[in-house]
């Protein structure tokens, strides 16, 4: 769904579903397990047109959904974000969740970016990282 641009080569698009990894928990190097708050950002990179945000589900380690984060199709103005947040007391996603996000739009725009930050404590030091998303076909 992707198509050459007018402006210098830039690929636009129509829609995309992207992968963001995400983590429900790291652990430390004596074996610690870190609880982790995952913050989920749709960025529309666009300034004329509108995106739709159509699916964003969170999946855990073993690939099982564990939540439907979008019920029905959310409507993203020009350069707007949406946010989708896992407290850092859910671990259902385990080591390795993740997030799938699929997008439409009508006109062919500048794909959106898509952005999973994750931040989390342990006695008095605090983690904080960010995990970008990767287009991993069509919506």
């Amino acid at each position: 769904m992707a198509e050459p641009s007018d402006q210098s080569g830039e690929w636009r698009s129509r829609g995309q579903k992207i992968y963001v990894p995400a983590y429900s928990r790291i652990h430390l190097r004596n074996g610690n397990a870190v609880p982790l708050a995952a913050n989920l950002s749709v960025h529309n990179t666009d300034p004329d047109n509108p995106i739709s945000i159509i699916a964003v589900a969170y999946y855990d380690s073993d690939g099982k959904l564990v939540e439907q984060q979008v019920s029905e199709a959310k409507t993203l103005a020009p350069l707007a974000t949406a946010s989708y947040f896992v407290k850092s007391d859910d671990l259902r996603g385990g080591d390795g969740a993740n997030f799938l996000v699929s997008w439409r739009s009508v006109a062919a725009v500048n794909p959106p970016v898509v952005e999973a930050v994750m931040v989390g404590t342990f006695g008095t030091r605090a983690f904080s990282f960010v995990s970008q998303g990767r287009v991993v076909g069509p919506p």
